[in-house]
This record gives structure tokens, C-alpha cells and sequence, in this order.
């Protein structure tokens, strides 16, 4: 209670120093008399009356509205924001800033004219990731600067932006279903007709599954085991532990993403992390932008290690491949895609600056193992639109 009547006194503050400032010239006039001090009264006066005018203005009526480009915006780019303003009545000309809540958002200075609609632009430069915008300031002055308003509008609005990608060579991405020149499939599927194993008869199997060469050879009934049948879905996974390159890894992974989608392979998306997040593999022209979508609001606040989430992961089974971006590479890690790599084709992108010993120790032990490992400094941003290079 006592800071609201602090706020009200405050807000008079200008008007009883106008009206003292008035008061002490028109004295100063009166008692002296002679041409300077009626000057200098007369000459106060409109400034007066035009400050008395914006000290009386309700600026809390102001209607205010925010409008920003319905269009896509990445990292960097800059973002036109319009706010448009209808007054309750025209005064005369006095100064109107308008901005947003936090310096970073932006502002623009209008004039104020004899119309009641008024509007002003300006350009944001945000980062990447979901942004709520929702008050806007305006202040108001006289012409002298004497009087100085302010209020708050709630104006919200919504501005999602998207990573940035950078691209990426096609020749990079046929090298993962290639061995030199000669192109292998990107799908390999599996003929259930030809049994690769046996194993115990469970309930549940179906009869024609029953093996009886094996069957009779064990005593017991026995049911044909197969290989599982694979697709063409990869799936690129983003390590959302933290991370002080973690803007380059969304990078990386929408790039690359970006690369498989353009060569018609199914991607789907997932971002490790306390907010786990997975997008399914489609073909479909809505994938892109949902991939987008995903890598926007992605964050880096995971502790488990990467390792663990990938072994509790249950998406490798039918999947033809994945890439992996992290900045960490470690024994368990390295030992987890040496047993995925076993049954599906594994990429390995690892952003950091340092590559001691021991990570090109386990790298090379990975390509023995059949993975695509690569080691990419993030200060050199040359390298990733060249695809990568090894370390």
C-alpha cells in the first residue's frame, strides 16, 4: 500500500514542479517587470502547457499490439517486430520511445504528431530456441524533456528460432553406405523364409516357425530365429549433456540431418538429456521442419552419460544407421557403438578442442569396429561445411 501511494506521489512530482517553475516566472515578471522577463515568461509558457498536457495524458489507455513476419527465422538473422499504438486523443508533438521488456529485445523512438495511430519497427537478433515475448514499454515526454511517462502493455508474441545448418556435402553422406566408389543400398532387409538360428520352442510361437531338423536332433521342439528385417531409417541423436559447445553440435546435427534428407533417406531425431526428445524417421516434407522444431527447443541439461541413454534406447532395432554429435568421447561410449555398430552402420561426430590419447586410442579402435568416427575443432567452422575430418 505505502509503495503504491509512493508510485502516485512520484508521478506528480513533475506537475508540481511545472506548476513552481510557472509560478516563480510569472513572479519573477510581475515584480521585475521590463521586456526580458515577460520574454522569458511568454517564452516558457507553450513549452509549459505542452508539459502540462503530457503530465495530464493517460498513457495507460494506449492500445498496443505486436506483429512480427509469420516466416521462418535461423541464428543470427535479423527479426523485424512492428508495434502499432492507438492513442484516446491527438496532442501535440512530444516524444515516444517504445521497447521491449529487456534491452536485448530492441526499441525504436517515434514521433508524436497530431494523429492518434502510430506505429514503429525494429530488428531483434535472438539465439536459438523458443522466445515469449510479452511487455511493452512505452515513455512519453515533452518537448523540453520536463515531464517523463512510462507504462507497461502486455503485447505477446511468440518467436521460435531455428538453428543454423550449413551444407553439407552429398559425397560425405554416400561415403557411410559406400566402400570406395561402389555404392551399397542404403536398405538391407532380411528373408524370413531362411532361418538364421534356433532356439527353444516358447508359447506364442507360431507352428510354421517350428524347426524339425532341430527339433529332432534336440529331443525338444525347437523354433526357427531370424534375423530382424531392417529399413532405411537413420537416426541422427544429439548429446543434450552440457556442454560449452553445444550450439555447435545442433549445428552440426541439423546439417547433417539436412544432408539425409536431401539424399531421400527417412531421419528421425533424438536429443538425449533430462527433456528427452525423439521424432520418429519419415519421409515426408513435414520432417524437416519438424526436425527443426525439435533442434530449436532443444537444451543442454543432461548428467546421464551418453553411453547408458544409448543402451536404454529402444529405437535401434530395425533402424539402417545413426549419427551421433557429441563432445565427449569416452570408453563406455566407445564400447556401446562398437556393439551397435554390429548390427547397423554408426556415425560418430565429436566437437571439442581437445583429442588426447586416449579418444584417438578409442577412435581408432571405432573404425576398426566399422564406425565413421570423426573429430571436428569448433573453432574452425570451415571444416564442417567440408564435412568433417578425422582425427
Amino acid at each position: 500500500m505505502n509503495a503504491k501511494r509512493m508510485k502516485k506521489g512520484r508521478r506528480w512530482l513533475p506537475l508540481v514542479g511545472l506548476l513552481l517553475l510557472t509560478a516563480i516566472l510569472f513572479s519573477y515578471a510581475m515584480f521585475q517587470g521590463g521586456f526580458v522577463s515577460w520574454f522569458l515568461f511568454y517564452s516558457f509558457l507553450p513549452f509549459g502547457l505542452h508539459a502540462f498536457a503530457v503530465a495530464l495524458y493517460p498513457i495507460r489507455r494506449v492500445a498496443v499490439s505486436r506483429t512480427v513476419p509469420a516466416k521462418r527465422y535461423h541464428a543470427g538473422e535479423p527479426i523485424p517486430v512492428t508495434v502499432r499504438m492507438e492513442l484516446p486523443w491527438a496532442i501535440p508533438p512530444a516524444a515516444l520511445t517504445v521497447s521491449g521488456q529487456e534491452p536485448r529485445h530492441g526499441g525504436a523512438m517515434a514521433a508524436w504528431p497530431f494523429r492518434r495511430r502510430l506505429s514503429c519497427a525494429w530488428s531483434l537478433s535472438l539465439p536459438r530456441g523458443r522466445h515469449q515475448l510479452d511487455i511493452v514499454r512505452l515513455e512519453a515526454s515533452d518537448a523540453l524533456g520536463f515531464v517523463n511517462k512510462a507504462e507497461s502493455f502486455s503485447a505477446p508474441c511468440t518467436i521460435i528460432v531455428y538453428p543454423r545448418y550449413w551444407p553439407w556435402p552429398a559425397e560425405m553422406v554416400r561415403e557411410w553406405f559406400a566402400y570406395g566408389k561402389e555404392a551399397r543400398p542404403l536398405a538391407y532387409r532380411r528373408d524370413l523364409a531362411v532361418a538364421a538360428g534356433a532356439r527353444e520352442y516358447a508359447p506364442g510361437d507360431k507352428m510354421s516357425w517350428v524347426h524339425w531338423k532341430a527339433s529332432a536332433r534336440r529331443q525338444a521342439l525347437m523354433t526357427k530365429e531370424f534375423d530382424e528385417p531392417r529399413n532405411d531409417d537413420w537416426i541422427v541423436v544429439l548429446d543434450g549433456a552440457a556442454s560449452p559447445w553445444f550450439e555447435e553440435l545442433v549445428t552440426l546435427a541439423a546439417s547433417i540431418a539436412k544432408a539425409l534428407i536431401d539424399e531421400g533417406v527417412p531421419v528421425g531425431l533424438l536429443v538425449t538429456g533430462k527433456a528427452r526428445s525423439y521424432l520418429a524417421p519419415r519421409r515426408s516434407e513435414e520432417q524437416w521442419p519438424s526436425l527443426l522444431l525439435r533442434l530449436a527447443e532443444a537444451e543442454a541439461n543432461g548428467s546421464a552419460p551418453l553411453a547408458s541413454q544409448l543402451a536404454e534406447e529402444g529405437n535401434w532395432r530395425t533402424t539402417a544407421g545413426c549419427v551421433v554429435v557429441t563432445s565427449r568421447l569416452s570408453a563406455e561410449l566407445a564400447a556401446q557403438l562398437r556393439v551397435m555398430a554390429s548390427k547397423r552402420c554408426i556415425v560418430l561426430y565429436v566437437v571439442n578442442r581437445e583429442w588426447g590419447e586416449d579418444e584417438r586410442r578409442w577412435a581408432d579402435g571405432l573404425r576398426h569396429a566399422g564406425v565413421h568416427v570423426s573429430h571436428m575443432p569448433p573453432q574452425s567452422w570451415q571444416t564442417v561445411r567440408q564435412g568433417g575430418e578425422d582425427g
